[in-house]
């Protein structure tokens, strides 16, 4: 089984370099070897999601690059690379293929171009095979949404038609032209793997690095969540905390350890993180001033989530790195769920319903017995003080990226980053062309794709 799935693998990369950087019209010479198979058994296709190295370890963090959380010194600005230094900066740079994830996308493909073909002589060959069809459709799904957070410009409802997404790849097949699709096709995409894994995957999580059905209905309050679509989106936070609603007690943690918050903890619905990034290394960067001394002394996150050095390094992440991290946990979380229907909920104008989502979560989070329940006078108010908790809550998750993206069209909740560089300050307002990357040069290169602004 192993060799096989060796062989398979060979010709996923073989196939797969026209893909990482998206082939044009002419197609590769280069020919598969014949010794290497396509999978052919229910237990293949399961074999290649479960490559938690390529399908749940490539979420990228260039996002979190780009966020407001935390500020660098000129001196660790200067060890990065180019690439990094102006992602910092928001300049355009179109050295970008770190972040091009279409490997997963590829090998999702090879494994819904193949699940129609298997047999299914049992029922529980059936199960496995539509558990892996549906890991497919979901792992393409996240990718997809993740590459448009990056290199397409944020949602809007009134010229999504128009603006340019990134290209949906649907086959395997290294022949596939690539075409940019427009954002609204994208998303139209994301929500419909999104609903055709739904029904496939077991109703609870069994393995925390394998989609199960919460694990869909996260990612499709996220994705309604960064349409602006907030009534979806709590109704998806809904339907997901209906399935799965455990919160970590931090009173429970070791707030003096290095690793404070355990990976695979009950909190996670999915596992999944990025490769790590020097700007996010612990020694590197520094939590923005401000944003940490928000934290409250009895909340525990202050103590739970950073290391008290002059940095005020982040240690609170869920991928069991703790002080050692570098990289974003984007896997699908309780906590998260709640701030998705509580936000929805304060929309919609249910003050009370959306605090009291905001204080079921902020009592795990302070010292027992310190907790005082948040109120709100109305629904303005609620939303005010949910966006401050997500932000707190939420840090180093690739979240922040995204609520600047698309708070940006609220001229109240609007935010305006800044840095300041060798005594330069640098801006990213409202509406900006930086809110989407340059595409890697080299696609643009090989694909004629076109460019953004």
């Amino acid at each position: 089984m192993i060799m096989r799935y060796r062989y398979i693998i060979g010709w996923i990369f073989v196939t797969g370099l026209s893909l990482g950087l998206l082939s044009c019209g002419h197609y590769l010479d280069a020919k598969p070897d014949e010794k290497w198979t396509l999978p052919s058994t229910a237990e293949d296709l399961q074999l290649l999601m479960d490559n938690y190295s390529l399908m749940n370890g490539q979420y990228p963090a260039a996002g979190e690059m780009m966020a407001d959380n935390y500020y660098l010194s000129a001196d660790d600005w200067n060890t990065l690379s180019e690439n990094a230094r102006d992602l910092y900066l928001w300049q355009k740079n179109d050295q970008t293929k770190d972040y091009w994830v279409y490997q997963p996308i590829l090998t999702a493909n090879v494994v819904l171009d193949n699940a129609d073909n298997i047999k299914v002589p049992a029922d529980s060959i059936r199960a496995l095979r539509d558990q892996a069809k549906g890991s497919a459709l979901f792992f393409r799904a996240v990718y997809f949404h993740a590459l448009v957070q990056l290199f397409a410009a944020p949602y809007d409802k009134a010229t999504a038609a128009t603006d340019k997404g990134v290209p949906l790849r649907l086959s395997s097949s290294y022949k596939d032209v690539s075409v940019r699709a427009s954002v609204q096709q994208c998303y139209d995409r994301i929500i419909m793997d999104l609903q055709a894994a739904l029904p496939l995957l077991p109703a609870l999580p069994q393995i925390k690095s394998r989609p199960s059905r919460p694990a869909v209905l996260g990612a499709l309050a996220r994705v309604y969540l960064d349409m602006r679509d907030y009534a979806k989106a709590a109704a998806y936070a809904d339907s997901c905390l209906h399935l799965y609603n455990t919160l970590l007690d931090y009173n429970t943690l070791d707030a003096m350890a290095d690793v404070s918050i355990p990976r695979f903890n009950p909190e996670v619905i999915l596992d999944m993180i990025s490769p790590a990034a020097n700007t996010l290394l612990p020694g590197t960067n520094k939590t923005d001033t401000t944003l940490y001394k928000s934290y409250a002394d009895n909340d525990l996150r202050k103590s739970i989530c950073f290391l008290n050095n002059d940095a005020k390094s982040f240690k609170g992440d869920y991928g069991g790195m703790g002080s050692q991290n570098g990289y974003i946990f984007a896997g699908i979380v309780t906590d998260e769920m709640y701030l998705i229907r509580a936000e929805g909920r304060a929309r919609a104008g249910s003050t009370a319903l959306a605090m009291q989502d905001l204080n079921t979560l902020l009592e795990k989070r302070w010292r027992t017995g310190f907790f005082v329940p948040l109120t709100a006078t109305d629904a303005t108010e609620a939303l005010s003080k949910i966006l401050t908790e997500r932000r707190k809550e939420l840090l180093f998750r690739g979240t922040r990226w995204t609520d600047l993206r698309r708070l940006q069209f609220d001229p109240i909740l609007a935010v305006t980053p800044a840095r300041i560089m060798n005594g330069n300050t640098y801006t990213l307002p409202p509406h900006s062309l930086r809110y989407a990357m340059q595409i890697p040069i080299d696609v643009i290169a090989l694909t004629n794709i076109p460019q953004n602004p």
